[in-house]
C-alpha cells in the first residue's frame, strides 16, 4: 500500500482539495522556508499583538470611550476657539481662481473686536502676489490698520504653506484707483511702504 506525501487518502473517488485548503496549506508553510520568513513572521505577529495592546490602552484611560467626556470638551474647546489658518482655504471656488476664501475668516479670528477686518472689501491672488482690498482712504498709509492686514495675511499665507509671501493692501482712491496702504514685497520687508508725498 502507498502513502501519498501528505498524509491525505488518494484515489479514484478522492475529494481534490478546495482553493482555500490549498491558500491555507501555502501560507502555513511559508514560515518554514526560509529563517528569514521566520523573522518576518515574528515580527509581524509581534507588531499586530502591540497594536492591540495600545488600543486597549487608550480605551481604558479614563474618558477614552465615552464621547461625551472631560478631556474630548476640552480639545473640542480648544479647536473652536483658535482655528488653525492652514485649515482655511487659500484657493477661491471652482469659478473664481484668484479668490482668497479663507483670508477673511482667518482675518477675523486675528481681530476679535471686527475694528481692522471691518475695512475688508476683498482679497485676490494676482500671480505670485496676495492683495489685500480696503475702503481705507489714500491718508491711511502705513496706517495702524494697513499694517496689521499686511501682518495678518503674511501669517495666514505661511501657516498655509507659503515660503515666501507677498502682500499688498489697496486703499482707495478718488482719481488714482486702488492706492498701496502697506506692501511685503521681501522677507526683509516690514509691511510699511515708503512715503510718496
Amino acid at each position: 500500500m502507498s502513502k501519498s506525501p501528505d498524509g491525505r487518502t488518494r484515489g479514484r473517488h478522492a475529494r481534490p482539495p478546495s482553493e482555500f485548503e490549498i491558500r491555507w496549506t501555502r501560507l502555513a508553510a511559508w514560515p518554514r522556508r526560509s529563517p528569514r520568513r521566520r523573522l518576518a513572521a515574528a515580527a509581524t505577529g509581534s507588531a499586530a499583538a502591540a497594536a492591540l495592546a495600545a488600543a486597549a490602552v487608550l480605551l481604558a484611560l479614563p474618558g477614552g470611550s465615552e464621547p461625551g467626556s472631560g478631556s474630548d470638551a476640552a480639545a473640542v474647546a480648544r479647536t473652536a476657539a483658535a482655528p488653525s489658518p492652514s485649515a482655511y482655504e487659500t484657493t477661491g471656488a471652482v469659478g473664481d481662481p484668484d479668490e482668497v476664501s479663507g483670508a477673511v475668516p482667518y482675518l477675523a479670528t486675528r481681530d476679535p473686536g471686527k475694528k481692522v477686518v471691518k475695512h475688508v472689501t476683498d482679497v485676490r491672488r494676482s500671480g505670485a502676489f496676495v492683495r489685500v482690498y480696503t475702503d481705507l482712504g489714500e491718508e491711511d498709509e502705513n496706517s495702524a490698520p494697513a499694517v496689521d492686514l499686511c501682518e495678518w495675511t503674511t501669517q495666514f499665507l505661511r501657516d498655509a504653506g507659503d515660503d515666501a509671501p507677498r502682500v499688498f493692501v489697496h486703499g482707495e482712491s478718488a482719481d488714482n484707483g486702488s492706492v498701496v496702504l502697506a506692501n511685503k514685497q521681501s522677507d526683509k520687508d516690514d509691511c510699511e511702504v515708503a512715503e510718496t508725498r
